[in-house]
């Protein structure tokens, strides 16, 4: 339609092709954006492509299919304990590594948990993954300091022992000013009940399992695109009960980093350093429209911006990620 911005798929490589046959062995009835979609997030991690079905989903679909056999984000967070530590459920992981969204949610709730009464919204967060999480995690908050509006709460994350995270989480509460402006521009697209949902593959990081995906704009993964940028709606499955910011933090980081646009074949990429900023706290759960454009690449890393806004246009969260790319 014309107005909206739509994904671009008409340089897809040739394995992501409509006949995709003898490079990715993937069924061939699937169509380009499905293939290119389901490479894009195997790519995440270097997996290679093997002979697996698949097929796209489609509004037909009451729920995922693949959400039947696991235990609900609301659930994770009802029963997580920091200072016991927990033992990231294997629909959560990508790769061999926990999804770093979660990771960070964790240390978030971690920090709410261990703070005074009276915790005013969360402003900003500056997160570093500074090694893998794959094992049993335990979360240490630690309350920095306190003011009259403001106080901030850093959080360490071992795994097994070894250190995978460090969070600094900044909670002031709102204060008269007569300045206010935004000149961020929300992407037009179409609104996610027409978007088309991401399709699902044995490839696919297990954690996107956990949200529904629907496609809005942007470019095709693993494509050799010139614009590398990454535009979807996305919601929880579950997060009733959940607190809010606690439940954005843990879906902002569900695209794959936009720089897999620029690549041409398969190679891993790995978040190393992530900050963001709320402007607004989230009032409500649905919907969120995620946008993820990197801004630079170069010397096998990338820079990324980050914007989530709501279903009424507000933008809600702003953020900037460092990765790691293997190509």
């Amino acid at each position: 339609m014309p107005g909206y911005a739509q994904p671009q798929f008409a340089s897809l490589p040739p394995y992501a092709s409509a006949r995709p046959r003898a490079r990715c062995g993937i069924a061939p009835h699937c169509p380009p954006r499905a293939v290119g979609d389901i490479l894009a997030v195997a790519a995440m991690r270097g997996v290679a492509p093997a002979r697996r079905r698949c097929r796209p989903i489609t509004d037909a679909d009451a729920d995922p299919p693949w959400s039947f056999a696991m235990s609900s984000f609301a659930r994770l967070i009802e029963e997580f304990d920091p200072a016991a530590g927990i033992l990231p459920p294997p629909h959560w992981f990508q790769g061999r590594t926990v999804y770093g969204g979660l990771t960070a949610a964790l240390a978030l709730q971690a920090a709410i948990g261990s703070a005074p009464a009276g915790l005013p919204p969360l402003r900003a967060a500056q997160v570093a993954f500074v090694g893998p999480a794959s094992g049993a995690l335990r979360f240490r908050p630690r309350l920095l300091r306190q003011g009259k509006s403001s106080l901030s709460i850093d959080v360490d994350a071992d795994s097994d022992g070894e250190p995978a995270l460090r969070a600094l989480f900044v909670f002031a509460a709102a204060r008269a000013s007569r300045v206010a402006h935004d000149f961020s521009q929300r992407p037009q697209v179409r609104p996610a009940g027409e978007c088309p949902r991401l399709p699902m593959h044995e490839l696919a990081p297990r954690f996107l399992g956990n949200f529904d995906v629907r496609l809005a704009g942007g470019s095709a993964p693993v494509s050799g695109a010139a614009n590398p940028e990454f535009i979807a709606w996305v919601r929880h499955l579950d997060d009733e009960g959940v607190a809010p910011a606690v439940a954005l933090v843990a879906l902002a980081d569900a695209l794959p980093p936009a720089a897999l646009a620029s690549f041409t074949e398969m190679a891993p990429v790995s978040s190393i350093t992530w900050s963001f900023e709320l402007f607004d706290p989230p009032a409500g759960r649905g919907w969120f429209l995620l946008r993820s454009f990197s801004q630079q690449a170069a010397h096998g890393y990338s820079v990324q911006d980050m914007d989530i806004w709501d279903e009424s246009g507000r933008r809600v969260l702003a953020g900037r990620q460092s990765v790691a790319l293997y190509q």
